[in-house]
């Protein structure tokens, strides 16, 4: 079991992620859910900027337990906000 995300087919084809580079993948069980703080250190940005971006409606969270107090953020929504931030440079011709 690896910790190698597939995640739905593109128009470019099948986006594979490794959630957790640099780890070999027989030592790494797969993550589907990711802490706040986890999330923060993925995109590289502060756990409030995460509450922030959850609070906004950018990012859902997962609600875990009986009162639903513990949040967590789905791999493939970290992927699909980021996918969603790509922004296309087109060359101007002026330089």
């Amino acid at each position: 079991m690896t910790s190698v995300v597939k995640f739905p087919q593109t128009r470019r084809g099948e986006r594979v992620v490794d959630v957790e580079p640099g780890v070999p993948a027989e030592y790494r069980p797969v993550r589907l859910l990711y802490s706040v703080i986890e999330a923060g250190e993925l995109l590289s940005v502060s756990k409030q900027t995460i509450y922030d971006l959850i609070d906004l409606g950018e990012l859902p969270k997962v609600m875990i337990g009986r009162t639903g107090k513990t949040i967590r953020i789905a791999a493939t929504d970290l992927q699909a906000y980021i996918d969603n931030q790509r922004v296309e440079v087109q060359r101007s011709w002026a330089l």
